[in-house]
């Protein structure tokens, strides 16, 4: 096995690659032998189960959002916003 040292947890580490077993305790937490890294098997995912709910705006606030973001898009062109020259940097 090679050794590396990799920077991680805010200092110095030997990386391990956990080859050498994991021991189980009482709590569903395990334990790498070599390094002591913890694993939690036993977490469930973090969002809650089922599909998230689909979010339709009404008719008018679609409306007022894509008003909006003309604007800001015409107010960046006309700023000549970022990567973009102005026609007074183009003529010179």
């Amino acid at each position: 096995m090679t050794r590396r040292t990799a920077y991680g947890t805010g200092r110095l580490v030997d990386e391990c690659r956990h080859h050498t077993g994991w021991t189980q305790n009482s709590a569903g937490e395990a334990r790498c032998d070599r390094c002591g890294t913890r694993r939690f098997p036993d977490y469930g995912s973090l969002r809650p189960p089922g599909l998230p709910q689909v979010i339709t705006p009404s008719p008018e606030a679609a409306r007022a959002a894509d008003r909006e973001a003309a604007r800001r898009v015409a107010e960046a062109v006309r700023r000549g916003g970022p990567g973009r020259r102005t026609a007074a940097a183009a003529a010179t």
